[in-house]
């Protein structure tokens, strides 16, 4: 800090981000004050990255709504990717398919990692590595979710992607395929629950 101000850059390494899961260990794309209300859309995968400030693992993870509920919801959850340096993610935890997730407003929806697909109930980080977490909605209307908005959304790092058309979180992604995006959504890996 210098005086008195926080330098915040999405998806960098910033040791003092004022985000409770980052200091816990845990990933956290944004600081959670001053979050916009984005409107969702079915199939669409919002891609948001991060750097760990710290080692450890990720057992739950967690999105938040806004101000519109999901209706006929038929899926819905969350994955933790690793990202290369252009973009390109591998998924290597996810949550379970949840169609209660995006059923209210102003809501987080916290969820623990499934090992269905072989995947494993904790995946551990590493400080320094960049991450990214995603979130897919498929319903007949999909939820708001909380995030904010991006400035210069396609200078490197990019901070956010989406990609739309999407039935499920595919196993990988590259970054061709991904497009930078306006807004980022509000996302938290969180170590599992004592």
């Amino acid at each position: 800090m210098t005086g008195g101000y926080q330098v915040f850059a999405p998806g960098l390494a910033v040791e003092d981000r004022g985000n409770g899961a980052a200091a816990a260990g845990g990933l956290e794309t944004l600081p959670r004050f001053g979050l916009a209300d984005l409107a969702g859309t079915s199939g669409q995968l919002w891609v948001s990255y991060v750097t760990a400030v710290a080692s450890g693992p990720i057992g739950r993870l967690m999105v938040a709504t806004g101000s519109v509920a999901g209706d006929s919801i038929t899926l819905a959850r969350a994955a933790l990717f690793t990202a290369d340096p252009d973009g390109s993610l591998t998924k290597v935890a996810q949550t379970a398919n949840d169609v209660t997730i995006g059923a209210g407003t102003f809501s987080p929806y916290d969820r623990v990692l499934s090992t269905a697909g072989g995947f494993p109930a904790q995946y551990v980080i590493s400080r320094g590595r960049r991450y990214a977490l995603g979130f897919l909605q498929v319903a007949g209307t999909a939820a708001n979710i909380q995030g904010a908005f991006v400035l210069d959304a396609a200078t490197a790092p990019v901070p956010t992607r989406i990609i739309a058309g999407q039935t499920d979180i595919a196993a990988s992604y590259s970054g061709g395929a991904l497009t930078a995006h306006w807004a980022m959504a509000y996302m938290r890996g969180l170590p599992p629950a004592a």
